[in-house]
């Protein structure tokens, strides 16, 4: 029941912020303007060189080496199921991420000055929905995995949230394409999960059922 409500809570907030973003007009909503103006008047030379620096952890060069990792780690820990989980969860993220830019083509921020020039489009955020998959998947598969002290893995989500605000203060997204691609990425992982557990227990179901 909470998974469900979860999930539909998320699905709300995208779906919300979509919609949002279709009526703009390619231009901000809600508190992108005023969030990105805030930013803007704390940058410094030296800041921007800093979180530039951590805003690629989103990125695919460190994105992809931890994904692989935590999909090896998996497999070797002969659980295939949970390896599978994985790449299906940060895979389809990435593919899902990369269909909804196009179908939104929302245009990246004008509002401030962008500190460097970005590739792609902007909503939803691709850094942002990566290192949230990327949280929630990890979240998962340490339980999945027994993994001691699985109550601090929590700590992980810290870096969704470093990475999104990193986007913003570089003014190569809006807030609202951050929380966007929080959400959808969570939602993913989420629903894919649940998924699994489902198959999971038809199949205990079903050997339980057939005959010896």
């Amino acid at each position: 029941m909470r998974r469900s409500i979860l999930m539909v809570a998320l699905g709300a907030v995208f779906a919300t912020l979509g919609t949002l973003v279709e009526m703009a007009n390619d231009g901000p909503v809600l508190f992108d303007a005023a969030w990105l103006g805030a930013m803007e008047s704390i940058r410094t030379p030296t800041l921007n060189q800093t979180i530039r620096i951590i805003t690629d952890i989103g990125g695919a060069p460190l994105m992809v080496p931890l994904s692989i990792a935590l999909f090896v780690l998996a497999w070797k820990r002969r659980s295939r199921r949970t390896a599978a989980f994985i790449a299906a969860a940060l895979a389809g993220s990435a593919l899902l991420n990369e269909g909804l830019k196009n179908l939104f083509s929302r245009p990246r921020p004008t509002v401030v000055e962008r500190v460097y020039e970005p590739y792609g489009l902007s909503f939803p955020s691709g850094h942002s929905q990566a290192s949230m998959a990327f949280a929630c998947t990890v979240a998962l598969v340490a339980w999945r995995l027994k993994v001691e002290r699985r109550k601090w893995i929590l700590g992980v989500f810290a870096l969704p949230l470093i990475v999104g605000w990193t986007r913003t203060y570089l003014g190569v997204h809006y807030p609202t394409d951050v929380i966007g691609g929080w959400a959808l990425g969570a939602l993913w992982v989420i629903a894919l999960d649940a998924w699994y557990v489902r198959v999971d227990v038809s199949v205990s179901v079903a050997a339980t059922a057939r005959p010896d």
